[in-house]
This record gives structure tokens, C-alpha cells and sequence, in this order.
């Protein structure tokens, strides 16, 4: 392969000084081929063929001058390559052409060119490309004016493999758009005019830049150590008989560069004119400022065969690249789409999730899984999508997106979160018997999950309010220390020991709590909880009065929601030893700040006795009478609840399609017309979810209600019995007086 590429460039070589001594070029008013810098398959091929610069990898800068040793005749060009992404290149060249005469006050002859390239890679072997040029000319000073010209060209690049190298043919039409240099008028111009271009045709105040067509060939094989380059050029193909001779002559060059180290490389070629040149090129890579960095210099003397009394030729070429490579540039792309952009967009989600702005985060990690649906955290932005529709009660939204996670991404770890959050909307929704499907599927399947602690806590929550204690208790003491549900799991066993009277297994459950580092404010008041259910329980053991004393005054939190039943019970405490100074502040406290508690009533009872106790009859039956008032009908009526209920089941399939209509825009990309129907859902959204939180706290009132039946009937009744004997008192007495100890100071064993 080598020997036979080496021949190919020997016969072209050959075949370019034949063609030239056969038939020297002859174009009339033919413009600067710039053999010198115009190479197909080099920086300024967009010069020769505009779609060249397609194969540009990187951001290349080329500068150079061609000179005579006298430097009488110069040319200066510049050159930039700009590619952007795969399909398309940007270029542009400047060339300066000009010459001055000896001993004139006339000035200089200047043509200047400025071309603007561009390049599309169609197909990753095709391109396509086009160029705009601008040409200055500046007659002397006698004529000035622009012109302006276009090309257009295609490359095909059929061979790009390391067998069997590179190959890339290239097809162009030179000022296809033909720049008119003005004839000179007699006055002369002084100043810069636009002269317009032509196309295919014949211009009556000046001559056109003849049309060229170019047939190139680029070939680099051998382990990238050879290149050839050969061109064709058929120059004035729309010829116009007026301007003599016979147009579409053709010209041939041919150059091959042999590089004997990666960095050092020979060169010889045979231009279009028909001269031959030699040269060398030394590059280096990969340095502080560049990440190539090339010089040519090529020499010939162009009288060897043809006499043109420029003698000796010489040309410096500097090439330059930075910045990253196509495919470093769509690798970083990619990686930015793939990776970056997809976790910025989920840590914004999950800052919006964690600021509990949960519509915003429902529509962000919904965005992160349409968006981005190969980003490995798109399983977990499901989740949290479906968490954040749960925690604003969407129920029916959050289901859908769970079921849909669990059908789209089967083989996620988050699996078995997907099936326990089912689990426990079931259970929220007091879906018991569903619920416990979920959860014996999820003990087959996942019983060495993560969940699997949580799902033993809902499903023990569950028996506990079916009122099978044991089975809850079975349940929940799995359930160990370090998991977040472990408080809540020995609260609920504590109370299921209690309901069975094994006071001792209540106590552990009790205990355990306490004696854990708490992290968390709920935390804190759980242990509060656990200190007043504790006390309750020595309250009830002959000698365990001052044990419950201790633990009720631990709880020193008056925001704790606690706070009150252990303020009450530490009233009962000093009144159960007829300290009715101290247990009063207590009850006082309770009337003061918690006028909407459940236990107010209760310590209405409870001053009422200190006061019977004290021989206040008449303070007495006044808070007596009031904890009847407070007592006599239950908190919360059977006409309230059958309200509340009408108005829930109303707004429900309202509630419905707002979750419905939500979780199809989290399914969108935020584009300005999703944004604004999620604007305009908005609105709906605020009014039922503020109607379904309104419902969920009157839910909550219903069961506080529910539990503090019990101790109303017992309140109710021991306010009516002392209120009596008060009643009995004052009618006997009354002067009133100083009254006996009470007998009995009430049953706490459901405080």
C-alpha cells in the first residue's frame, strides 16, 4: 500500500509537469489562485472549496505571506476555522494582494480579499458549504471600489478508517456569483463605491472574475505519515469570447507530505502555475497555550521553466489550534446533557421539595424524568414527584405516579419505596384491607428492603386501630433503634400494653423511648408523650404518686403539645394529696392558654374541687357548672361530621380533576404554554387544597374528639355528682364553710 501510494503521487507529479508544458495556463483576468495557501484539505480550502472546512476539528488560526526574495512582490493572508458542534463550520479569510511602483506618485495596486465560509455537514461522509467574498480594489488611487462574489461546494468524504486512511473529494464552483472590476473612469474615484457582481454573464463597465471549477482530491493513509493533494482547476468555464482566448483552460497541481516523525515532515509539490516547490513543515502538540502548533516553508524559483522574472519564491505558513476538538466539544455536550444538567435540574427540585414548595417540585422532578429519561437518578425524581402529590394530599396523582414508576423502571431499587408508598396512601385513606395486600407483597418480595421496617410500622398502625393489640405489638417491635419510625413504633406498643393491663411491658415500651437521643423536634414530643403515659401508669400504683409527679413536671415545654395533659395531671397529683395551692397555677394555666383544648373541661373539674376542697362553694359550683357546659354535648356533633362530609364528597371530583390536570403538566417540559396552563391551574389547585387541609384537620378534631369521649362522660358525671353535693352544701350552710376531703378524686386510667 505504501509503495503503491507513493507511486500514485510520482505519475501525478509527472502528470501536472506534462499538463503544464502541453498547455501553460492561459486565463485572461484570471484572480489569485493562491496556490501557496489555498490547499483542499487545508485551513483556508473553503478558498478552493468552501465545504472543505467541514472537516475542521478544532478552533485553527492560520497566518502566512508569500514573497519574492526581493520582496517587491508580497502577499499576506490570515485565516480562522471556527467549528461548532458536528454539523457546522464557520470561516474566514483575508487576503492581501498588492504591489507598488517605483518612483510613482500614483500610490499602489491593491486587491484585497475578504471571505466569509460556511460549512454543513449533511451526512457524517457529505458537505455542503458556501462562501461570500468581498473584494477592495484600489487602482492607484484612481479607481476604488467593492465587488462581491460567491462560491459553493461539495465535499465527499467516501474512505475515514485506519485500513485504508482518509479520503475526501471535493467538487466547487469559484465565484459562481462573479466579483466586476470597474473599468477606470477618466475623472477617477476617489472614493470607495459598490460594484455589483454578475453571474454567468458579460458586464459592460468592467470585467468579471472568471468562474472556476475545481476537482479536488485529499487522501492521509500510512498511519496518518503520508498526505496527498491534487487539484484540478478549469478556469473560466462561463467564457466570454470578447475578452480573447478560448476559456475553460485547465490546470493541474499535485503536492504529497511525507512526515518521518509525527512531527517533522518533508513536503514537494507541483503548482498550478507549473513550477515545482519543496518544503518542510515541524509541528508541536499539546502545549501551554495551544493545542497544535504548525510552520511550514516552502521555497521555489519559478524561472526553472517558465521565465517570469520573479526568480527565487519562498512562503511561511504558522498554523494554530485551541480549545477542544468536535468531538471533545460534543462529548462535554452530552456529558453536560447527560449528566450536569440533569442533577442541576433535580438538586433544584429537590431544594424546591425540601422548601416544601411541593406543586414547583412535583413540576421539577417531573421535568428531570421527561427530560432527561436516561439520567440515572430519573427513578428517584419519580419518587419524590409521587412524595411531593402525597404530601399535598393528592392521593389519586401520587398512586399514578408511583404505578407508573413501578411499570417504567422495574428493575430500580427504588421498587420497593414505590410499592410502600401504595401501602401507605392505602392506609391513609383508610383502605386497611388493601393496604395489607401491598404489605404481604412487599414482605415476599422485598423482606430484606429498606421498607420493609416501614411497611411492619403501617401494618402494625393498622392492627393497633383494628384494636388487635398482640398482632400490633408483634408488628411493631421489629421495628429497631436508628429507624426513623422506632419512637412511634414503642409509643403505639406502649399503648397496646396498656389496653391489655400489662403495665410492666408498657413501661419498658415507655422507657425505651426516653432513653433514646432524640433528633428531631417530633422527637421531643413524643418523649414528652411517652413521660405523661409513663406518669399515668405510676399514677395508678399505690406508692407511684411521686415517680408520675416527677415524670408529668419533665415536661417543661409549654409549646409542647403535651404540655397541658401534664400540666393537668400534675393538678390531680397535688389535689390527690390536698395541695390545692399547687395544683391550682395548673389548672389556671390550662383555662388561660388552651381555651380550645379538649381537657379544659377537665380542669374546670379539677379547680372546682380545689375549690370545694378550699370551701369555696360558690367558686366551686361556678367552675363545676362550667366544666357541665363544656361537657354536656360531645366537641364535635353528628350534624357537623354528616356536614363535613357532604362538603368533602362534593369537592372531591373537583379535588380529583385538579390532581388529575396537575399530574399531566408534571409530565410536561416547562414550555411558556405549560407554564401558563400551570398559572392557570394554580389558582384551582390552592382553593381544594386548602378545602382538603381543612377537611384533614376537622378529620384530626373528629378523632381527638372521638378519644376524649370517654373522659367526657366521666367528667360530665363527676361535675354533675360534685355540683350536688355543692348545691346540697350551700342550701345547709349557707355561710359556707369548710367541707370534708373528697373520697375519690376521679379515674385517670384514660387521661
Amino acid at each position: 500500500m505504501k509503495h503503491l501510494l507513493l507511486s500514485i503521487a510520482l505519475v501525478l507529479s509527472f502528470a501536472g509537469y506534462a499538463l503544464a508544458q502541453l498547455s501553460p495556463s492561459y486565463s485572461p483576468n484570471k484572480y489569485q489562485q493562491n496556490d501557496w495557501f489555498g490547499e483542499f484539505g487545508g485551513t483556508t480550502s473553503m478558498y478552493v472549496n468552501p465545504a472543505g472546512i467541514a472537516e475542521n476539528d478544532q478552533l485553527e488560526v492560520t497566518g502566512g505571506f508569500f514573497s519574492t526574495i526581493s520582496g517587491a512582490a508580497m502577499q499576506e493572508y490570515g485565516s480562522i476555522v471556527w467549528p461548532l458542534d458536528y454539523n457546522h463550520s464557520f470561516g474566514f479569510t483575508f487576503f492581501e494582494n498588492g504591489a507598488s511602483v517605483d518612483n510613482s506618485a500614483r500610490g499602489s495596486y491593491t486587491e484585497n480579499a475578504y471571505i466569509l465560509g460556511y460549512a454543513y455537514r449533511v451526512f457524517h461522509w457529505l458537505a455542503i458549504g458556501t462562501n461570500l467574498s468581498i473584494l477592495q480594489v484600489n487602482q492607484f488611487n484612481h479607481n476604488k471600489h467593492l465587488s462581491m462574489g460567491a462560491d459553493f461546494g461539495i465535499s465527499w468524504n467516501p474512505v475515514s478508517n485506519s485500513k485504508f486512511g482518509h479520503v475526501q473529494v471535493g467538487v466547487a464552483i469559484q465565484n459562481l456569483l462573479q466579483p466586476v472590476i470597474a473599468n477606470a473612469s477618466e475623472e477617477g474615484n476617489s472614493n470607495y463605491g459598490f460594484f455589483p457582481p454578475i453571474f454567468g454573464g458579460k458586464s459592460d463597465d468592467g470585467y468579471a472574475i472568471p468562474s472556476n471549477l475545481n476537482l479536488s482530491l485529499f487522501y492521509r493513509g500510512l498511519n496518518r505519515a503520508l498526505e496527498i493533494k491534487t487539484e484540478v482547476s478549469i478556469i473560466d468555464i462561463f467564457h466570454d469570447e470578447d475578452e480573447g482566448g478560448n476559456g475553460n483552460m485547465m490546470e493541474f497541481g499535485v503536492s504529497a507530505t511525507y512526515f518521518i516523525t509525527s512531527h517533522l515532515g518533508v513536503k514537494g509539490r507541483l503548482t498550478k502555475e507549473g513550477y515545482p516547490v519543496i518544503g518542510a513543515t515541524v509541528n508541536v502538540k499539546d502545549v501551554n497555550l495551544f493545542r497544535y502548533l504548525g510552520l511550514d516553508l516552502e521555497m521555489s524559483h519559478d524561472d526553472l521553466i517558465e521565465k517570469k522574472n520573479r526568480g527565487f519564491l519562498w512562503n511561511v505558513r504558522a498554523t494554530a489550534r485551541f480549545g477542544d476538538t468536535r468531538e471533545e466539544s460534543i462529548g462535554e455536550a452530552r456529558y453536560r446533557r447527560l449528566k450536569i444538567e440533569p442533577e442541576n435540574d433535580y438538586r433544584a427540585a429537590m431544594r424546591l421539595y425540601l422548601n416544601r414548595d411541593f406543586i414547583a417540585a412535583s413540576y421539577a422532578f417531573g421535568k428531570v424524568q421527561t427530560k432527561y429519561p436516561t439520567f440515572h437518578l430519573v427513578d428517584q425524581a419519580a419518587f419524590y414527584k409521587g412524595k411531593s402529590f402525597e404530601n399535598m394530599r393528592m392521593h389519586l396523582a401520587a398512586q399514578r405516579v408511583y404505578q407508573e414508576a413501578i411499570r417504567k423502571y422495574p428493575h430500580s431499587d427504588q421498587i420497593p419505596k414505590y410499592h410502600f408508598q401504595l401501602m401507605n396512601i392505602d392506609y391513609k385513606e383508610g383502605r386497611y384491607g388493601d393496604a395489607m395486600t401491598k404489605y404481604q407483597y412487599i414482605v415476599q418480595h422485598f423482606p430484606k428492603s429498606d421498607v420493609k421496617p416501614d411497611a411492619d410500622y403501617i401494618a402494625g398502625q393498622i392492627k393497633f386501630e383494628q384494636g388487635q393489640n398482640k398482632e400490633a405489638v408483634e408488628l411493631l417491635s421489629s421495628i429497631l433503634p436508628g429507624n426513623a419510625n422506632y419512637f412511634y413504633a414503642r409509643y403505639t406498643m406502649g399503648i397496646a400494653y396498656s389496653r391489655d393491663s400489662r403495665w410492666q411491658e408498657a413501661k419498658g415500651a415507655f422507657n425505651d423511648i426516653l432513653t433514646q437521643q432524640s433528633s428531631n423536634q417530633s422527637e421531643r414530643d413524643l418523649q414528652d408523650a411517652a413521660r405523661v403515659k409513663l406518669g399515668h401508669i405510676y399514677f395508678a400504683e399505690p406508692d407511684g404518686l411521686a415517680e408520675a409527679a416527677q415524670l408529668y413536671g419533665q415536661v417543661t415545654n409549654t409549646a409542647s403539645p403535651f404540655y397541658e395533659e401534664a400540666a393537668l395531671a400534675l393538678a390531680w397529683s397535688f389535689l390527690k394529696v390536698r395541695d390545692t395551692r399547687n395544683a391550682r397555677p395548673f389548672t389556671t394555666w390550662i383555662i388561660r392558654n388552651r381555651s380550645d383544648s379538649y381537657l379544659i373541661s377537665e380542669a374546670h373539674l379539677v379547680e372546682g374541687y380545689c375549690f370545694y376542697m378550699e370551701g369555696d362553694l360558690n367558686r366551686a359550683e361556678a367552675s363545676l357548672n362550667r366544666a357541665i357546659q363544656l361537657t354536656e354535648n360531645p366537641t364535635i356533633t353528628k350534624e357537623q361530621r354528616d356536614s363535613a362530609k357532604v362538603n368533602f364528597d362534593g369537592m372531591k371530583e373537583n379535588f380529583d380533576s385538579v390532581q388529575v390536570r396537575a399530574l399531566d403538566l408534571a409530565r410536561q417540559l416547562p414550555t411558556p404554554r405549560v407554564e401558563q396552563r400551570r398559572a392557570a391551574l394554580r389558582p384551582d389547585f390552592e382553593r381544594a387544597n386548602r378545602e382538603i387541609e381543612t377537611f384533614a384537620e376537622f378529620q384530626q378534631r373528629v378523632i381527638q374528639s372521638d378519644r376524649f369521649e370517654a373522659s367526657r362522660q366521666r367528667v360530665l358525671g363527676d361535675a354533675k355528682l360534685t355540683s350536688a353535693v355543692v348545691s346540697s352544701k350551700k342550701a345547709t350552710q349557707p355561710g359556707g364553710g369548710a367541707t370534708p376531703g373528697l373520697d375519690a378524686l376521679g379515674d385517670l386510667d384514660d387521661l
